[in-house]
């Protein structure tokens, strides 16, 4: 493990030195980088050498190991309504101007789902392997499992799916004009393209993220989500499909 191995080094160095009593625990790995670097300077040589590299790769296995959170952070606030505009202004992702620039934040998701979503032999550290083994693991169970409970509602939700895209279309669901339009064009470009279970599946992901994202304009907006009841019917209706809290 890269925060013994460093750990091994320094007490090589230092067999004299009181420091190392307060090395954290191996577990504690943001600690161990911390320290380590900190104390870099008790090092010469060789030695000094071979723990900058532990460093340099402990930092990018704890870089990686971030990535499905900051990942699932940025789909969550997403869902919840937040725009691009605003993530890039949290993120600092500005312009030569000081304006937010939502683009920055789109590719920094981008790259964040290739990096969670990649294969072991993506990554040339062992850590990394093993993480990414363990990630897909358990998205294959997750995957079983989501597929089967989108079998078996796939005809109620690719009939609410319709009806969504039709209020949405005659105008009687209202969208943010300065919103992107993800979920919807997403929804659009995937009703009539459900060949496989997993695609059947990925049916309510989709309705899912319109009906958030209608709610979550609704409350910034002061309006109704839907301008008919026909329309507010449909929402409930794949609000309780999609296993959404039906007041929102």
């Amino acid at each position: 493990m890269l925060a013994a191995e460093l750990y091994e080094l320094h007490r090589e160095a230092g067999k004299d030195e009181q420091y190392l009593e307060r090395w954290p625990g191996d577990q504690e790995l943001f600690g161990v980088l911390t320290f380590a670097q900190e104390h870099a300077h008790r090092l010469t040589g060789e030695t000094y050498r071979r723990a900058a590299v532990l460093r340099m790769q402990l930092a990018e296995w704890l870089r990686l190991a971030a990535d499905p959170f900051q990942l699932s952070a940025i789909d969550d606030a997403r869902a919840g309504g937040t725009s691009w505009k605003e993530l890039a202004l949290r993120l600092r992702y500005l312009d030569r101007l000081g304006e937010p620039n939502p683009g920055s934040a789109m590719n920094l998701r981008k790259r964040l789902y290739v990096t969670v979503k990649g294969r072991p032999g993506d990554r040339r550290q062992p850590q990394v392997a093993h993480l990414i083994d363990r990630r897909a693991m358990e998205a294959r169970l997750a995957e079983a499992q989501f597929i089967a409970a989108g079998e078996a509602r796939y005809a109620d939700l690719d009939a609410v799916a319709r009806a969504l895209l039709n209020h949405y279309e005659v105008g009687e669901i209202p969208a943010d004009p300065d919103d992107d339009g993800f979920w919807w064009e997403q929804l659009a470009e995937a009703i009539d393209d459900r060949r496989t279970a997993s695609e059947r599946a990925n049916l309510l992901v989709y309705v899912r993220g319109v009906v958030r994202e209608t709610r979550a304009y609704a409350k910034r907006s002061g309006q109704p989500p839907a301008a008919t009841e026909q329309g507010r019917r449909t929402l409930e209706e794949a609000a309780e499909l999609v296993d959404l809290d039906p007041d929102g």
